[in-house]
């Protein structure tokens, strides 16, 4: 294993610890916009290759349905991506929320379009304020690419193909946001190379250093 994807046991801690506080910005956000009580997840903490990603996202989540991804890039000393999963009627819920009070039904292409507007939008909410909650904690100021399509409707292991993700290991830090009701829920994947980790550490250690 690559030394430089290894976090010891305080920095993994400290990692959990400042992911909470980003995930608390974020489900604050999400509730507001739905209007519903949102559940937190504790941050789950992987080190992947491309080729065990999808089976280990399978692992952590459970997933056996379809799933529509978007991913967006995030940049400070800190770079990585951030991909945002939803299940058919997480995307189905977005939708009705970002449509209400229209009357007509949308063609089918009008309706993926919708899907990818909905949930662009809540992508680029979670992601936002998870991941600028996450590295104010460490002195970071964060910017965002706009969330781009990985696929609609799709298995996860079509859209996590190795193709797809620039890199040959990673370190994974996920989080799920779900309503009480479970009518809506998000899984956020971040993902960091050992350039990024080995930045992530030493700010890890500047916090650590500060408590």
């Amino acid at each position: 294993m690559n030394n430089a994807l290894t976090l010891n046991e305080d920095r993994r801690d400290a990692l959990q610890e400042i992911a909470n506080i980003g995930m608390g910005q974020a489900g604050a956000r999400l509730a507001t916009l739905l209007g519903r009580f949102i559940h937190l997840s504790v941050p789950r903490i992987r080190m992947v290759d491309t080729e065990s990603l999808p089976s280990a996202v399978r692992d952590m989540l459970d997933f056996t349905e379809p799933v529509t991804a978007l991913r967006q890039s995030f940049r400070c000393d800190v770079a990585g991506e951030a991909i945002s999963l939803f299940d058919s009627r997480s995307a189905a819920h977005m939708k009705f929320v970002f449509r209400a009070g229209e009357c007509e039904a949308p063609s089918a292409q009008e309706d993926d379009a919708d899907d990818v507007e909905a949930l662009s939008d809540v992508s680029n909410l979670i992601a936002g304020a998870c991941l600028t909650g996450l590295f104010e904690q460490i002195g970071q100021v964060p910017t965002f690419t706009p969330p781009r399509v990985m696929g609609l409707h799709l298995d996860l292991g079509d859209i996590l193909h190795p193709s797809k993700l620039p890199w040959d290991r990673a370190l994974l830090l996920e989080v799920t946001l779900q309503t009480e009701d479970g009518v809506f829920g998000s899984h956020l994947l971040t993902l960091m190379t050992a350039k990024a980790v080995e930045a992530l550490v030493s700010a890890l250690d500047g916090f650590l250093a500060n408590l």
